[in-house]
């Protein structure tokens, strides 16, 4: 029997009609940024404030305490009085940022390298991500933007996670970083970012100048780390390097889902 046009109709229609649903659903699940030391998340600021605006659920996980962080000007030893004040700091950003729940993992500040910190590291993170089911997750990539260990150890364990299980193939992970090529003709600011070349970051995020003011409000908060003159130095020089828009890398090569970043 030959088919008719209305079988034809409703056939098409039955292909096409759950992908809106689909769709809402993925446009639904939260996006998580993972970070070693409070204060890192100052590299996608504006791009965790353009999120909250437009209404996505944004997580933010800190792995380590921050407890060795010390700078002579703000007159606090190392060890818990620090990570305490650090602990403050990131609720500030995490609230100026629009974060919906920020994670704290209390791992040792510059204690990462050993098989026990590492397996801790690697149990919380599969259990927030199984918990959380993101859309998405942002980390720091190989280079450790400042290449402090502690930012690749937790890059790279984020990686191993989502490339070991299949469980996680719908999960879109980036490493965020800045072009070189902008990098070179930045003004000076400590620290510095090691960048990417320009072409391997393919997500390019544009946020408007009110994130650009909530990343510096947010940044503002991290006052045992940096004083006013550097924070204004590390403003100018990631203001310089962003030029309106986060630099994003996927870890295989491209997004799984195009339309992450789209409101």
């Amino acid at each position: 029997m030959r088919p008719t046009l209305q079988s034809i109709v409703a056939v098409a229609l039955a292909a096409v009609v759950p992908l809106p649903a689909q769709a809402q659903a993925e446009a639904t699940r939260p996006i998580v940024a993972v970070f070693a030391h409070p204060d890192d998340e100052r590299i996608i600021g504006p791009l965790l404030s353009r999120l909250a605006r437009e209404g996505r659920e944004t997580h933010l996980v800190i792995a380590t305490d921050g407890a060795k962080g010390v700078r002579d000007f703000a007159q606090i030893p190392a060890g818990p009085e620090l990570a305490a004040a650090r602990v403050l700091e990131a609720s500030c950003a995490a609230e100026r940022l629009g974060v919906r729940r920020l994670r704290l993992l209390g791992l040792p500040d510059g204690g990462l390298a050993s098989f026990a910190e590492l397996g801790r590291l690697r149990s919380a993170l599969v259990a927030i991500i199984d918990s959380l089911q993101p859309a998405a997750i942002i980390t720091i990539g190989p280079e450790g933007g400042t290449g402090h260990p502690d930012h690749r150890l937790v890059g790279n364990v984020v990686t191993q996670i989502v490339q070991g299980d299949a469980r996680y193939l719908d999960v879109d992970l980036l490493y965020a970083s800045l072009p070189t090529e902008r990098l070179r003709t930045a003004p000076p600011a400590r620290p510095g970012v090691t960048g990417m070349a320009e072409a391997l970051l393919t997500v390019r995020v544009p946020f408007e100048e009110r994130d650009l003011e909530a990343g510096r409000e947010a940044f503002a908060c991290h006052r045992t780390q940096y004083a006013p003159a550097e924070m204004d130095a590390v403003n100018r020089y990631l203001a310089h390097a962003w030029n309106g828009t986060v630099w994003l890398r996927p870890w295989n090569g491209a997004l799984r889902d195009p339309r992450l970043f789209t409101p």
